[in-house]
């Protein structure tokens, strides 16, 4: 196979023009909830007792929604065929899946990010695809720091993203190569109902958790329009909470993610089901029990690598 590496500044991936493959997954084994115990509450399995999954249930539920973004309304089921809220009494829900495609040979294997270390020269490509219509920008941070964002293509054009329908990076359908140095990077996506400033968006989303706005960025986000500054204070405070639950979804756990957020004082939480079985992506929800909650969701995808073939850093 003939490929064209694009060296591209300030990124730690090169992108790479290639033929189209076809996709396959990464096999049936059940994956073993890990992560950031300080934040991520680890899950185990426990059937629905139906053939239905909690997924399932999620995606009927968020077309049942209909919100209404852009100006474009979901086509939702059935009354009948969703509940009037999910497990839990939670009510509001903003989800995408996002599978992290890595090239094997002349195939493509889903691999869940989280527990697993690339080698330099490996090549990935990356889909994310929204539940409901929804702004999506997407961010990457590499592991000597530099940052860029990947979409939107430019500051003037929302980035509207239809329901259910997949955007791919790259867009060309090549692929994402590791390169020297090997280390931590991160892709960050952003979703929200409402379109949102670039510039006051790609200065927030880099920032740590812990760490400060500037007192011209605190200028910048005073001015701009109440909604705006919700959608921003929103993104702001999951990036400091992170993930609630990384584990595979069940009505108990549900139930015991909104008791949680009761018992807290709590306005919304982020869940994360891992690649597992016939599901080949992972899917992040920030959930809320107030039909009137976040309408935004941070979601950051490790991508760490290394040059050791042993897989240590």
């Amino acid at each position: 196979m003939n490929a064209r590496i694009l060296q591209s500044a300030g990124w730690g991936l090169a992108v790479v023009m290639a033929t189209a493959l076809t996709a396959r997954g990464a096999g049936d084994d059940q994956p073993k909830a890990r992560g950031d115990q300080s934040k991520v509450r680890a899950g185990q399995f426990k059937p629905r007792g139906d053939e239905s999954t909690v997924r399932d249930l999620v995606r009927k539920y968020v077309r049942r929604q209909g919100q209404v973004v852009g100006g474009s309304k979901t086509t939702a089921p059935k009354k009948g065929d969703v509940p009037d809220k999910l497990p839990g009494d939670l009510r509001k829900v903003i989800a995408l899946e996002y599978t992290v495609l890595l090239r094997k040979g002349d195939d493509e294997q889903a691999i869940d990010p989280h527990q697993h270390r690339f080698q330099l020269g490996d090549r990935i490509r990356v889909q994310v695809q929204p539940l409901s219509d929804l702004y999506i920008y997407i961010f990457h941070e590499g592991a000597s720091g530099q940052q860029s964002c990947l979409l939107p293509s430019d500051e003037e054009t929302p980035p509207l993203a239809k329901r259910e329908r997949t955007l791919r990076l790259p867009s060309d359908g090549g692929y994402f190569e590791f390169e020297p140095p090997a280390g931590d990077e991160r892709l960050i996506v952003v979703a929200t109902e409402e379109p949102v400033e670039l510039k006051v968006l790609s200065s927030l989303v880099f920032k740590k958790p812990d760490e400060k706005l500037s007192s011209e960025e605190q200028a910048i986000q005073q001015k701009l329009k109440g909604r705006a500054q919700k959608t921003l204070k929103s993104i702001r405070e999951q990036q400091s909470q992170g993930t609630k639950f990384r584990g595979l979804f069940t009505d108990e756990v549900l139930a015991e993610v909104a008791g949680e957020l009761k018992d807290e004082g709590g306005t919304r939480a982020v869940l994360e089901e891992p690649p597992h079985g016939a599901q080949k992506s992972t899917f992040t929800m920030s959930v809320s029990p107030d039909r009137e909650g976040a309408s935004e969701l941070f979601v950051s995808i490790p991508l760490k690598s290394t040059s050791s073939p042993d897989g240590k850093k």
